[in-house]
């Protein structure tokens, strides 16, 4: 078996998925409430849920926030959960129009907790939000990712306890982190008919 770096991982799969083209969205607020959106579902449900909320506002931030309760979580239904969901949508989309050059102004560890402490921000949709709105080289420890790191490190991790294996051995510049989530997304979703990382490598961290 064939030891891996993080680097040499990004590699290979960037050499046999090619580049993912991720996070679909044509603006940040656009890409703020797929962000949002996407916990607990697939973005199948979510593009249904974009499209609605495009027609009804062009993703103009003020008219996304000036949207009657009932008409908003009427437009993000397909989504599911969408009680909770509007609600996470009003909070991040405040703090971002409200508080942006504030947020960007901090430093990563800062900014991550500051968005931990926002309601229906997780750390999953933290390190996603750094990543693709506020461009910090975030690692983003999803289920997809986790599955892939438990083959080829051959041990099983939490989300916090990946990160902490993980970040230290990243050397990607934000283009390049953004892209090897994308990558290990795609390939959890791909599985191993492209490629068998688990039988193939073992992970050097």
């Amino acid at each position: 078996m064939e030891t891996i770096t993080i680097d040499e991982l990004y590699q290979t799969l960037y050499k046999n998925l090619g580049p993912r083209h991720w996070w679909p969205a044509r603006s940040t607020e656009e890409l703020i409430c797929g962000m949002i959106l996407v916990q607990n579902t697939n973005y199948k449900n979510v593009f249904k849920s974009l499209a609605n909320l495009d027609a009804a506002t062009n993703f103009g931030i003020d008219a996304l926030l000036n949207l009657p309760e009932a008409k908003l979580q009427e437009l993000i239904m397909p989504s599911g959960f969408y009680k909770n969901k509007s609600r996470y949508l009003r909070v991040v989309l405040t703090e971002y129009r409200n508080h942006y050059h504030q947020l960007a102004a901090l430093d990563t560890a800062s900014l991550r907790a500051r968005l931990r402490s926002l309601p229906g921000v997780g750390n999953e949709t933290a390190d996603v939000l750094l990543l693709y709105v506020f461009m910090r080289p975030a690692f983003v420890a999803d289920s997809y990712t986790r599955r892939l790191f438990r083959l080829i490190r051959k041990q099983d991790a939490n989300y916090e306890q990946l990160q902490r294996a993980i970040v230290p051995a990243m050397h990607q510049r934000i283009q390049e982190a953004q892209e090897f989530h994308a990558l290990l997304d795609d390939y959890g979703k791909l599985g191993s008919d492209v490629l068998d990382l688990g039988n193939r490598y073992r992970l050097d961290v």
